[in-house]
């Protein structure tokens, strides 16, 4: 039997660094020998939601689109590192029930700071376009997790700061090995008969799945 891995779920609002850190925690993971994938919200949703807006019905929407993203990568044996937004407390709860092995990360940091770190200049556009009214952390939708099981302060630390929080957690979760260590590899699915939680015709049914997505 294949064990199901994790979801590491990084919420903050835009410019946060949402992006940078899931790049730099699955390339962390790969070090260590664990099977992770990064699932970025904005590739999400023009993959999986490109007909939903800014809404909070549509936020909701993406994230359980993501989160099914997400199960599918957990089910084959791997990590997920999912870099999105998630503004509503309620959805949270509900990938959180959906997801298992969930571990949110709130990559916490001072409204003026994204603004003026935001080089993409979304915050502008979204104050010219309607002065911000759907855009969290303005107008729209945003609840801020109150006991995350990391929280990382994104205006005072360092990428790599934010980063060890992280991996000191998964460590003591015993999610990953110790720095300097390799995850042991994983046994081989069994084969049809032998009462295993996968076929090999569910892996190869998977493994195409997340071919489509892009995940591999």
């Amino acid at each position: 039997m294949i064990p199901d891995g994790f979801t590491v779920w990084l919420t903050g609002l835009s410019c946060a660094g949402k992006t940078t850190l899931g790049r730099l925690l699955v390339g962390e993971l790969a070090r260590r020998g664990v099977a992770a994938a990064h699932l970025d919200g904005g590739e999400a949703r023009a993959r999986l939601g490109p007909e939903l807006g800014l809404s909070p019905q549509d936020h909701h929407t993406a994230n359980l689109r993501a989160a099914w993203a997400a199960g599918l990568v957990n089910r084959a044996g791997a990590a997920c590192v999912v870099s999105a937004l998630a503004p509503l407390a309620a959805t949270r709860r509900e990938l959180r029930a959906e997801l298992g092995q969930y571990v949110e990360v709130f990559l916490d940091c001072p409204l003026e700071q994204l603004i003026n770190r935001d080089a993409g200049g979304v915050y502008q556009q979204a104050l010219e376009r309607d002065g911000g009214r759907e855009f969290s952390g303005l107008g729209g939708p945003w609840e801020p997790p109150e006991d995350p099981e990391v929280r990382c302060l994104t205006g005072q630390e360092s990428p790599r700061e934010s980063l060890d929080k992280i991996l000191a957690y998964l460590e003591a979760a015993r999610l990953i090995p110790p720095a300097g260590e390799r995850a042991a590899p994983q046994p081989q699915a069994p084969s049809q008969g032998e009462g295993g939680a996968y076929t090999p015709e569910e892996e190869a049914k998977l493994t195409e799945q997340l071919k489509d997505l892009g995940y591999l």
